[in-house]
């Protein structure tokens, strides 16, 4: 799937498109601040479309993620450096492919929601979480001082997705459709990731069950070494296959064979 959406994009695909995003965010930013309407103008209603704002379609794209400048330069800041990382690691296509796919995604979902506006602010934010998942344990410093490791973070906003999920079914499809690239690029992977846990987890689960057997058994009285650590268990030559027996019941037992002499 991934190779014919490559091929599609190719095209059309942007290099450096994450400076391209910042640059037009910030342009819109600054203009909202004489124009208070130009953010609800540029954000993607269905209804607005069709009644001829096409140009919705793209500018929604360039919709800033806050309205604080403090929040938005350390958030381009990590866009930048992310979104950067990303197309180094998969190509100028592939990246392209991840962004474009998140963006038809919530396109299709604003349809659902169609007199609603939607912004990008969702589907960019799968670009941190496929920078954690492909770099786990790499460390940002908040506030330039504290360490923390990106995945942590990860954790923190797919909570925020899970909980902005409860607050309407609008919300619900936005944020589904916006991690849907994401499922596509990474999904399989996690299967996978789940699968081979799940083996691990059931291999561990039968090695402990054999280690809990115990090694020792005294075939005539069922006293067994985990219960008796301390007890001295031998084995009669005499029984035919191995039989264990205790310090009571070593000289003195029926031997499986049926004959019954002392054993020495």
């Amino acid at each position: 799937m991934l190779e014919r959406l490559d091929r599609i994009v190719r095209p059309i695909a942007i290099r450096n498109l994450t400076l391209w995003i910042i640059v037009g965010q910030i342009a819109m930013y600054l203009v909202s601040l004489e124009d208070n309407t130009l953010i609800g103008r540029a954000a993607l209603v269905w209804d607005l479309v069709l009644a001829g704002e096409v140009w919705r379609l793209l500018t929604f794209f360039f919709v800033p993620f806050s309205r604080d400048p403090i929040f938005l330069i350390f958030a381009y800041l990590i866009f930048y450096m992310m979104g950067n990382a990303l197309e180094a690691y998969w190509g100028v296509v592939r990246f392209n492919v991840f962004l474009w796919l998140g963006a038809v995604l919530t396109m299709a979902a604003a349809g659902v929601v169609h007199d609603q506006p939607v912004s990008g602010a969702f589907m960019q934010g799968t670009v941190f979480l496929a920078f954690a998942t492909i770099n786990p344990d790499f460390e940002l410093r908040l506030f330039f001082v504290l360490p923390v490791k990106v995945k942590f973070l990860a954790m923190i906003q797919v909570a925020g997705y899970l909980l902005a999920m409860f607050s309407g079914w609008a919300a619900m499809l936005m944020v589904l459709a916006s991690v849907g690239n994401y499922l596509v690029f990474f999904g399989p992977g996690l299967v996978n990731r789940l699968q081979n846990a799940a083996r691990r987890a059931e291999w561990e689960r039968k090695q402990l069950d054999i280690h809990s057997q115990p090694r020792h058994v005294c075939t005539t009285c069922g006293i067994d070494s985990n219960s008796a650590p301390k007890m001295d268990f031998r084995y009669c030559s005499r029984c035919e296959g191995e039989h264990a027996y205790c310090e009571e019941h070593l000289k003195d037992h029926q031997c499986v064979t049926g004959a019954s002499m002392p054993v020495n």
